[in-house]
């Protein structure tokens, strides 16, 4: 419903009053004047019967109709007067005079002698016992005709006096209804132009309210929406609507200094944060460059010392020696374990890993995870049953293989001797569900809650005394969050434990990217006859330590070694006219450069694809895929040397010189 204005109110409480009480008067003056109309007629219509039979008594006694023809002639010229009739004791018609218009009975009548039946009725409607009968048109009297001796007075209500006759007389009403209406029509009138004259009246004493209230209204609606520097003025007779336009003025004043003040807050608050926020980011850059450094430097000496003990290792010949550099390769792989995983978790809480998400075949993910931890799984006895699924999921391949191989290894830790491991996977409406399943030790509940934090074991002293560092789970929950997956725990003591991960279904429109299948890797080192034996191999690195260990280790496989620090250096060795079977470099070099510069920058000089290994201590995707788009095989500090071996005698012996 529609909300009314001030001015249709002010109007409604001031003009429905003085109409109710106007309409209530003019309906009381016309009822009276109506009814002084009616009986006014009424008693016309009595004097005219009462005068007509005092008249018509002589007539009607010597039953002579000429002169009561002449006396009712006479009366028909009265207004009002439309028909008469004359009647003796007999109560038979002796004249009728004028037109008579309906009877009491609906029935026309014409005059006596034309209609004698009709006038018979007539006169037996009106009668002494029924003197006055009317209709919307006409009204009847009947007089009776009684001896001069007798007053007419007297006789009302007197039936024993012996009457000699009587008169009928019909009155019309066509005037009285006339006046009626046009006394209706000037009480309208005299009505409406009272209303319209109050009207103007209330508009012209409203206006001085509704005017400014109106301004008032607009003046605050302008401040509402924002422009404080909308002010009213207002010329009025009446106080209170000036005390509130002043009080509102000051209101808007005092908004606009308050706005101004705030956005001046506002504005010193946005600087504050913008500098807050130039200086996280400059920390976060400055963290994600120490991470970087870190990783490499950290990695370089680590990558040195594991080459150097598998070169000491094929050289000392006593047991004791054995013993002792088998201790020091076990240390420096607790302490490569280590710091991958400590830099692992700072750069994901430094936000430096970015997922790259595409389509991935779950297949070729749940074989990499079979492969390699099989032979680990074989070594303590346990059944790893991984269950095939072909299809296509949309996730980042490498993080979430990271994620994959840390629940493995994981669940293979803490089961015991002859126990099983299970990945297995299955529809769950758009999401794959992917489950580790181990029939181990049991995850506690009050255990569950901690699971995923740094550095937490399960505290199993019969399991292997190797189980780990409590990050790798962390590093799960972690990875698992940065892919936007969901990932659940069931588990029971002595039940074993269920790590269930959901990961999105890819679209069956998606389309595979190329993945390079992995080379085929050779965990024994030692051959009775080297295949490496006179292949000539690039070494490049500008850690002077990594390339000494380098160019050692592959000296003592048999291989002749050409050594570069530099692209520099590289481009020397071309110079003199060496060539090589294979590179093996750095990829993070001084400024001249990157690993990937060194290997084109030979490729081309020899006008032919020499097969290349990348080595970085970098192990962020955005290496990964530059050595993907170049077709390298890249490794990541510290390189194991039976895995480096593998790699060099593989890539050899699949090499095919092609032109470049």
């Amino acid at each position: 419903m529609k909300r009314s204005g001030i001015s249709w109110r002010v109007t409604l409480i001031t003009v429905v009053p003085s109409l109710i009480m106007v309409v209530s008067l003019e309906a009381f003056f016309l009822y009276s004047r109506f009814s002084d109309l009616d009986q006014g007629l009424l008693e016309r219509g009595k004097l005219i019967a009462r005068q007509l039979a005092s008249s018509s008594e002589y007539g009607v006694f010597s039953n002579n109709r000429t002169f009561l023809q002449n006396i009712a002639h006479g009366v028909l010229q009265q207004p009002d007067v439309r028909g008469l009739v004359v009647l003796n004791s007999a109560s038979e018609t002796l004249v009728s005079a004028g037109v008579f218009s309906s009877s009491l009975r609906n029935a026309e009548y014409a005059d006596a002698q034309s209609a004698p039946s009709q006038t018979h009725t007539l006169h037996e409607e009106v009668s002494l016992l029924n003197p006055i009968s009317s209709s919307k048109e006409s009204l009847w009297v009947y007089q009776p005709i009684i001896p001069a001796q007798v007053a007419l007075d007297d006789f009302e209500g007197k039936s024993n006096i012996q009457q000699t006759g009587g008169v009928i007389v019909e009155m019309s009403k066509l005037q009285t209804e006339q006046s009626k209406m046009h006394m209706l029509w000037y009480t309208v009138l005299a009505t409406t132009l009272f209303l319209v004259f109050s009207l103007y009246l209330v508009y012209l004493a409203s206006r001085s309210i509704t005017y400014p209230i109106r301004r008032l209204s607009n003046t605050v609606q302008a401040i509402g929406e924002g422009n404080l520097d909308a002010r009213v003025f207002l010329r009025t007779g009446v106080n209170e609507l000036g005390t509130l336009a002043q009080g509102l003025n000051k209101m808007a004043e005092q908004l606009q200094q308050e706005r101004a003040i705030l956005h001046q807050r506002i504005a010193e608050a946005t600087q504050a944060l913008r500098a807050k926020k130039e200086e996280a980011e400059r920390a976060s850059h400055d963290k994600s460059r120490f991470l970087a450094v870190a990783s490499h430097d950290l990695r370089q000496p680590l990558h040195a010392l594991g080459l150097y003990v598998a070169e000491l290792q094929r050289k000392v010949s006593g047991a004791e020696q054995q013993h002792l550099a088998g201790q020091i390769e076990h240390s420096i792989e607790a302490l490569s374990t280590l710091l991958n995983a400590l830099l692992d978790i700072s750069k994901l809480d430094a936000g430096v890993v970015v997922p790259q998400i595409q389509t991935c075949d779950v297949s070729a993910i749940l074989d990499r995870v079979s492969a390699d931890y099989q032979m680990l799984a074989s070594i303590k006895n346990i059944r790893l049953i991984v269950q095939p699924f072909s299809g296509y999921i949309t996730s980042d391949p490498m993080l979430l293989e990271r994620v994959l191989m840390n629940l493995v290894s994981n669940a293979v830790r803490y089961t015991y001797q002859n126990g099983c491991v299970m990945v297995a996977c299955r529809r769950r409406g758009r999401f794959l569900r992917i489950e580790v399943r181990d029939n181990g030790v049991g995850i506690s509940n009050t255990d569950q809650e901690n699971i995923f934090r740094e550095f937490f074991q399960l505290a199993q002293p019969q399991l292997d005394a190797n189980k780990g560092l409590g990050l790798g789970l962390s590093i799960v929950d972690r990875l698992v969050k940065l892919l936007g997956h969901r990932i659940e725990l069931r588990s029971a003591l002595g039940k074993g434990s269920v790590f269930a991960l959901d990961v999105p279904l890819a679209p069956h429109s998606a389309k595979l990217p190329v993945v390079t299948a992995p080379p085929p890797s050779d965990p024994d080192p030692e051959f009775e006859v080297s295949p490496l034996t006179g292949k000539r191999l690039l070494v490049v690195d500008d850690d002077a330590l990594v390339l000494s260990s380098t160019s050692s280790i592959l000296a003592s496989w048999g291989c002749e070694v050409s050594t570069a620090a530099s692209l520099t250096q590289a481009r020397q060795l071309l110079r003199e006219g060496n060539t090589w079977d294979l590179i093996i470099t750095d990829y993070q070099l001084d400024n001249e450069g990157s690993g990937i510069d060194v290997v084109a920058l030979i490729r081309q000089h020899h006008a032919k694809q020499i097969p290349c290994i990348l080595i970085s201590g970098d192990i962020g995707p955005a290496v990964l895929k530059l050595a993907s788009v170049g077709g390298h095989h890249l490794l990541h500090k510290p390189v194991r040397p039976a895995k480096l071996r593998s790699l060099v005698v593989y890539l050899l012996e699949t090499a095919t010189p092609v032109a470049a």
